[in-house]
């Protein structure tokens, strides 16, 4: 890989910096972007992606710069902020002041610089320095993009190096205001933009932008991993990959979280059960029916036996992976020998994943896992798969609960019922995990956990009234999904504690 160094051309619009190193300024940029873009629209958060006309005031300056194609769909209503108007799309922040000239006037926020992103450069290069110690290294085949984009007045200044993100499978870097890559699938030279804008308004803006482009959150990503305890012995960044969705309620009514190499998933009937979805075959890989031994470790081959003495031959470089990340527990039985898929690479698939061997790599390198996940995620995006999952939230998922008693002595148990549906089409929810929480006057509080909803989204929950509430108390409660999502699914009731003096 041959770096260059690009130097921005030296023009008044090259030294126009937008005022962000304040970080309530920031702060307020990021946020009153993301709100107003919600509010102008008259609604929160849909369950469906959602796009916007691009706003008159922005049109010639988003068409000059790329238009759909480059700077992707408007995710926002225009708003203002400070002295400019803005407005989000899937790549980019695009702003105006309209206080400057015509030519000056419109500008893309740099979002790169004030928003975490993954070896992004926290210190400004020294302008006194030279070559060799103030500037960043570009990836060549960015140049030509960015000399066509005009990287001085709308790229911005890289902020990190170029780097090789083997999860998504790109190549990627950082700048100011856009963010570069090329995917390892693409021919050499084919330059997209990062999703910039996508990841910035995540919170409010309604738009998931392709794998391809997305930036992933590492906090999040390090926080919802609820089946990675269950696993136990494997190393997760190296045989999952990096997580590409929060954990959601698939088609078949499975807890299920989405991996770049694989899927975890958690049966409706067995919430409590952690296994991988059979990918391979869920994605068509071809099967090839076993045969007997014909090699052996002298030609570095293990013969993994699957039936009847028939089975297939495992390169040794498989072997040793699947051996030190969790056996064949994790890996599955090999589908098929081993194909090579492109000059000097070759796959092999098993049940649960496909390894990948290059040679030509450095030893650490040289075996990886393909990245079924991502292909999956890419099919679960199709409206014709079938596969299209319902992530819990508010507006996806229907809590209702309901108390027999609503006045009861005290002498006899609470009967609590609840239902969990599917907003979109109120069909039930089947192993949903819930807890309740029962708050008394005086501020003590009773947990106890739901049994995982039935087949018809149902589940109860006998609850004995404490000693120490007193007769005329009224009892809330509420009750939690306990499935991880981005927003906690609740529902709260109450009822009346009296018994006739």
């Amino acid at each position: 890989m041959t770096l260059r160094i690009i130097a921005p051309p030296s023009t008044p619009q090259a030294d126009r910096r937008v005022p962000f190193n304040t970080t309530l300024l920031v702060l307020c940029c990021l946020l009153a972007g993301c709100f107003l873009s919600a509010c102008s629209g008259g609604q929160g958060k849909a369950s469906t992606s959602q796009t916007y006309k691009v706003a008159p005031a922005f049109r010639e300056f988003y068409h000059s710069l790329g238009g759909n194609e480059v700077l992707g769909a408007a995710i926002s209503q225009p708003f203002d902020f400070d002295q400019y108007e803005c407005q989000y799309t899937v790549n980019v922040l695009m702003c105006q002041n309209p206080l400057l000239s015509a030519e000056e006037r419109f500008f893309l926020f740099p979002l790169g610089a004030v928003i975490k992103l993954p070896g992004a450069s926290e210190t400004q290069p020294d302008q006194n320095a030279g070559e060799a110690q103030g500037e960043l290294s570009v990836y060549e085949e960015f140049i030509p993009f960015l000399q066509q984009f005009s990287a001085a007045h709308f790229a911005g200044d890289p902020i990190s190096p170029p780097s090789i993100n083997y999860a998504q499978q790109r190549i990627e870097q950082y700048f100011e205001n856009i963010g570069l890559y090329r995917s390892f699938s693409d021919t050499p030279g084919t330059i997209k933009l990062l999703a910039y804008g996508a990841y910035a308004c995540s919170q409010v803006c309604n738009y998931l932008p392709s794998v391809d482009a997305a930036l992933l959150d590492p906090s999040l990503a390090a926080v919802d991993q609820p089946f990675l305890p269950a696993l136990g012995a494997v190393d997760g960044s190296a045989v999952l990959g990096t997580p590409l969705t929060q954990p959601y309620i698939a088609k078949d009514g499975s807890m299920e979280q989405v991996y770049t190499n694989t899927v975890l998933y958690s049966p409706a009937d067995d919430p409590k059960k952690v296994a991988l979805r059979p990918l391979p075959e869920i994605l068509g890989v071809p099967r090839q029916e076993p045969a007997a031994q014909a090699h052996g470790s002298d030609e570095n081959m293990v013969f993994y036996p699957v039936k009847n003495g028939l089975g297939y031959h495992v390169p040794s470089v498989f072997d040793t992976f699947i051996v030190n990340h969790g056996g064949r527990r994790f890996s599955g039985d090999p589908l098929s020998e081993t194909v090579e898929i492109s000059p000097g690479v070759y796959r092999q698939c098993f049940t649960y994943y496909c390894l990948l061997y290059n040679p030509s790599l450095s030893e650490q390198e040289q075996v990886n896992l393909a990245p079924l996940g991502q292909q999956y995620y890419e099919l679960m995006k199709s409206s014709e798969s079938g596969l299209s999952p319902t992530v819990i939230s508010n507006d996806t998922v229907t809590l209702v609960v309901n108390e027999q008693y609503p006045m009861l002595t005290g002498e006899e148990p609470q009967r609590i019922e609840i239902r969990v549906t599917k907003t979109e089409d109120q069909s039930a929810m089947a192993g949903i995990e819930t807890s309740l929480e029962l708050l008394l006057p005086d501020g003590e509080h009773y947990s106890s956990d739901f049994p995982p909803t039935a087949v018809d989204g149902k589940a109860v929950l006998e609850i004995v009234t404490p000693k120490k509430a007193l007769n005329g108390s009224i009892l809330t409660y509420q009750v939690c999904l306990k499935n991880p999502a981005l927003e906690p699914v609740c529902a709260q009731g109450s009822y009346l504690l009296w018994k006739t003096p």
